[in-house]
């Protein structure tokens, strides 16, 4: 198995070439100090090839990654059907593994990756990166302060116009739909800032066309008596933020879960009637995310993420089989 010295680099590999690999991880993980770019793995050479001679690293196949003994963690950006497969390859030739949302398509899924994890003794890290901008941490140093006063509710939107023909998320044998693309955003901050340990669903509709997720609403209600409400959805205005709201204030974020890597946020406050609003500074959630990767896999200790990946999977189920399905009346 891969061992990792706290003086080299992070050997780092990529399975597949995705959009979401070619704009942010690779250009995140160039400028990352723990860790370098070895190999690129794709089914059809055409597509990688000039990514892999841009980034001066050869082109190779997925089996023959997750076999290398020289490369010491997998980056995993593979359509949603294909992640339990190629993680529990990496991770069983003792690779640790980066995989993109959602880990698995279910919590019986997730259960297998984690188990498989666990049983080889490898970091499983669902690629939550996010949550790695600072603006987050700051807004529950607030709500963890008091500032806002006892928690009552997290409100949440994701929606955007796309995707456009041909990609794998509007197909549902690939483990498409606006559920699975999106739903741990809203999930992950429902865990990241609540108090309560626990959601009991409350009520939700999903639309499908097809069998295949357009959109869906829900609502739960934690054991502290918070309330929880979120929208993803395909198809639609671009919509990214969450509202908390306290017995003495609100706090609201817009654009929480795609902020430009060079843009200035402005983080939305008001605290009995006060504007007490402030800006964070830009960065790379990207970036961040790698870098805490890195500092998991160095540190030996990762049994927090993979509890959440677990209780994350396990709330996706809850909602996915509770909400009543229709089929849209019309194009939205």
């Amino acid at each position: 198995m891969p061992v990792v010295t706290t003086e080299g680099m992070l050997r780092v590999a990529i399975l597949g070439c995705s959009d979401i690999a070619r704009r942010k991880f690779l250009p995140a993980l160039s400028r990352s100090g723990q860790a370098r770019l070895v190999a690129l793995g794709s089914r059809r050479a055409e597509n990688a090839a000039s990514l892999a001679a841009a980034a001066r690293v050869p082109l190779t196949t997925y089996e023959e990654i997750v076999r290398d003994p020289a490369i010491d963690l997998v980056y995993i950006s593979l359509p949603n059907h294909l992640h339990e497969t190629w993680s529990i390859r990496a991770l069983e030739q003792g690779k640790h593994v980066l995989c993109e949302k959602p880990l698995g398509l279910d919590a019986a899924s997730v259960r297998r990756m984690l188990q498989a994890a666990d049983s080889c003794g490898r970091l499983l890290y669902e690629n939550l990166m996010y949550l790695r901008h600072p603006q987050h941490a700051a807004v529950k140093a607030l709500i963890d302060g008091g500032l806002i006063g006892h928690l009552l509710s997290l409100r949440s939107e994701f929606a955007f116009p796309g995707p456009t023909a041909g990609d794998f998320r509007l197909d549902p044998a690939m483990g498409g739909g606006a559920f699975h693309d999106m739903n741990r955003y809203p999930l992950s901050a429902a865990l990241y800032f609540l108090t309560g340990k626990s959601h009991r669903f409350v009520r939700g509709g999903a639309q499908e066309r097809e069998g295949l997720n357009l959109s869906l609403r829900a609502e739960s209600l934690t054991d502290a008596g918070e309330e929880f409400s979120f929208q993803v959805a395909f198809g639609q205005r671009y919509r990214s933020f969450y509202q908390i709201n306290g017995e003495r204030g609100v706090i609201r974020v817009e654009r929480a879960y795609t902020t430009p890597s060079d843009m200035e946020n402005r983080i939305s406050v008001t605290v009995d009637g006060r504007d007490e609003s402030f800006s964070v500074p830009p960065d790379d959630h990207f970036l961040g995310a790698i870098e805490h990767v890195c500092d998991l896999v160095r540190g030996g200790r990762w049994d927090m993420e993979h509890d959440r990946s677990g209780r994350l999977a396990a709330l996706a189920d809850m909602f996915q089989d509770n909400c009543i399905r229709e089929e849209p009346a019309h194009d939205e």
